[in-house]
């Protein structure tokens, strides 16, 4: 999930170049320390990678001309791949100097924004790292310095959120939205997209949201559980629906998690309690490694239905279900309707028996 950048520090500190509304883009650019060859103008808006324009550095220097249709996430990089320069493209004049330090950018409205939201979450990580240091020296207060940090985190929301009220209709207010959408609940997630215009709602990254909220909305109690087929240990696969239960635990896990592990003990505890009522655990590994996805299968005693599709967080089945951090937990009944979500521990375990309680009255 995390792109490589491997040749630049990326600090965008944009200012806008020129304000009137003009008929193209144009970039121009200086590069130190990269021997001359091809540069590509990239987006990746469509779900793939699309070269929007190409050029060549020259003595260090490179410029890219061109029109589009509207404000656009693109990165400029090497044609080896190496390095990214991401910035908002719009037609606007932008300038691009970059160096062993990192890149400057200026130019573009949209990219301005963008630079404006950037320094709100570098101020918090500044603070955040600070505090973390703080934190090591011997008699350090750990209560205060917490204190300090969750004080940081609210003024970086709330400045966040200032700044999405004061630029509604931007393309780069719905981009910084999108872009984190894995971070955010479904409560924290939709508060902003209402915060949105109907123009940066039209936008791919505001459709992109919108999406997002409409899966989130699948997975409300009531709902109809999103069916997945994934792939056993033994290399067999089943799907969701066909799995007979009175009570099906959906788990979304990996082996590298000690969280995850340690709900592995209380779940073998559950399973053998709770299987001769009707229970069965569907556990989902988001695991990459099929050798440490089967160790821990084996060492935590997870005798009931495990598949994975070795993907991690990109999984299918995790996206499916919304799936940003673990352990995550869903209940489906025996119409395969969620039934309740996000339970752990007692609150877990308590609601278990009460569904499996009344499933055998009837």
């Amino acid at each position: 999930m995390t792109r490589k950048i491997s040749l630049l520090l990326v600090l965008a500190i944009g200012t806008t170049i020129a304000c009137a509304a003009q008929e193209g883009y144009q970039i121009s650019g200086k590069v130190n320390g990269i021997a001359d060859g091809k540069m590509l103008l990239v987006s990746e808006e469509s779900g793939k990678p699309e070269t929007l324009a190409t050029t060549m550095i020259n003595n260090g220097v490179f410029t890219f001309k061109g029109k589009i249709n509207q404000p656009v996430a693109a990165y400029l990089t090497l044609e080896n791949g190496d390095g990214m320069i991401p910035l908002i493209l719009e037609n606007a004049n932008f300038m691009v100097n970059v160096s062993n330090t990192g890149a400057l950018i200026q130019g573009g409205r949209q990219q301005e924004l963008l630079t404006r939201f950037t320094r709100i979450s570098q101020s918090f990580m500044a603070e955040q790292a600070k505090v973390a240091a703080e934190a090591q020296q011997p008699g350090a207060n750990v209560q205060a310095l917490q204190e300090r940090v969750n004080k940081a985190y609210e003024v970086s929301v709330n400045a966040t959120l200032e700044l999405i009220k004061a630029n509604p209709d931007e393309y780069a207010t719905a981009h910084v939205i999108a872009l984190g959408i894995s971070g955010e609940t479904e409560e924290g997630l939709r508060s902003k997209y209402n915060l949105l215009g109907e123009a940066a709602r039209a936008t791919v990254p505001g459709k992109r949201i919108a999406a997002a909220l409409e899966q989130y909305e699948k997975l409300a109690v009531g709902e109809m559980a999103p069916n997945f087929t994934t792939e056993k240990p033994d290399g067999n696969t089943f799907s969701l629906h066909d799995l007979p239960a009175k009570l099906k635990l959906v788990y979304f896990w990996v082996s590298t998690n000690p969280l995850c592990r340690q709900d592995n003990i209380d779940l073998v505890k559950l399973y053998l309690q709770y299987r001769p009522l009707g229970l069965e655990i569907v556990s989902i590994s988001l695991d990459e490694n099929r050798g440490e996805w089967r160790n821990a299968i084996g060492l935590d005693g997870m005798v009931w239905t495990n598949g994975s599709d070795l993907q991690g967080f990109a999984s299918p089945s995790a996206r499916l279900y919304m799936v940003h951090e673990l352990p995550a937990t869903f209940l489906v009944d025996a119409e395969n309707r969620i039934v309740e979500k996000g339970l752990r521990g007692d609150a877990l375990r308590d609601t278990v028996a009460k569904l499996l309680k009344k499933s055998k009255k009837k």
